[in-house]
């Protein structure tokens, strides 16, 4: 298996609970994907069964729930190439080594984020010390002024993490219209320390000599500039997707996203399977919750190739007795 977010996580625990030898190959130092590295603090309010629960506690729950189940990690192994068939295996070639396997699948969401950087003066020069591209600890922002760029649902659920910290939020957006989702939108508006700020653009960013940030917006649609003091800067105008060596793995990438079969979630590449947001198909809705539901389809099909002499229906998890003899998933 590549890929170690949680639809990957909750992948090794479905086939090592039919039985399957897992081995899970992960480019960064941790597990959790998306949900751990880039979002630890949003609510999360669509996974079955959990009223709200943050990326952070989802991710922590789906490494708890694999680890039952004892699949083998490896961490910090970039996958970088693919060979092989179903008839004599395939070899997974990565940073850590070579691993070999029956049927690999790939849960490597939409590859790796780069994020989209402000290109306001003097942006670049307070990267890393006042201007952030993830959630800035809640130490920098606590009891602080802090400004969010952006309109699409990244921004929002910043605000709706840093709210109940910052001593003041401003939501700065170029347009009046959002492309958030309208609830998320609603609920950082109607919060206290939370003030919008639109039609505007960070045309620059500078330290005033009393340590406090200036924020220099250029308005649109008529709008006079305005100047804005902030002590830290957060931008929110989402992540540009690479899939990076899957394009040459030839299991068909187009863009970001790989097409696969949605009855059994197999790429074009035999014996390789998807599920996630890498995985594309007519109607597809991207949400966990499809995701987790990919990974059923994934698994039975993986166990039908591997054996193919048991039904064609994955039993449920109750009518599982024990734990068959491992087969390299």
């Amino acid at each position: 298996m590549v890929g170690g977010g949680p639809v990957g996580l909750f992948a090794a625990t479905l086939l090592r609970l039919h039985g399957f030898s897992v081995r899970l190959v992960e480019s960064l130092p941790v597990l959790g994907g998306q949900a751990a590295v880039l979002y630890p603090d949003k609510a999360v309010y669509d996974v079955a069964g959990f009223p709200e629960v943050s990326g952070r506690d989802l991710a922590e729950a789906l490494v708890r729930q694999a680890s039952g189940y004892a699949p083998e990690v490896v961490l910090g192994a970039e996958a970088v190439a693919i060979e092989g068939d179903p008839r004599s295996g395939f070899a997974v070639a990565t940073a850590a080594g070579t691993f070999r396997g029956r049927v690999v699948l790939l849960t490597i969401g939409i590859g790796a984020f780069t994020p989209r950087r402000l290109a306001a003066e003097g942006a670049a020069e307070l990267e890393g010390r006042r201007i952030h591209y993830l959630l800035p600890p809640a130490d920098a922002v606590r009891g602080r002024r802090v400004v969010v760029v952006g309109g699409g649902d990244t921004a929002v659920d910043w605000v709706l993490a840093l709210a109940p910290l910052a001593r003041e939020v401003v939501l700065v957006h170029r347009r009046t219209a959002f492309r958030a989702q309208g609830e998320m939108l609603r609920r950082a508006k109607a919060l206290g320390p939370v003030r919008v700020v639109t039609p505007y653009e960070v045309r620059r960013i500078a330290e005033r000599p009393d340590g406090a940030l200036a924020v220099t917006l250029e308005g649109r649609q008529g709008a006079e500039p305005l100047e804005v003091a902030a002590d830290v800067v957060v931008g929110g105008l989402g992540y540009q997707a690479d899939p990076g060596p899957a394009r040459h793995w030839d299991v068909g990438v187009e863009g970001a996203v790989i097409p696969v079969d949605p009855a059994t979630m197999e790429t074009r590449r035999t014996g390789i399977y998807a599920a996630g947001d890498v995985a594309a198909y007519p109607g597809k809705v991207r949400l966990l919750a499809t995701g987790f539901g990919e990974v059923g389809i994934a698994a039975a099909a993986i166990r039908r190739r591997l054996r193919p002499e048991t039904s064609a229906h994955l039993p449920h998890s109750t009518s599982v007795r024990g734990r068959p003899a491992p087969v390299d998933a």
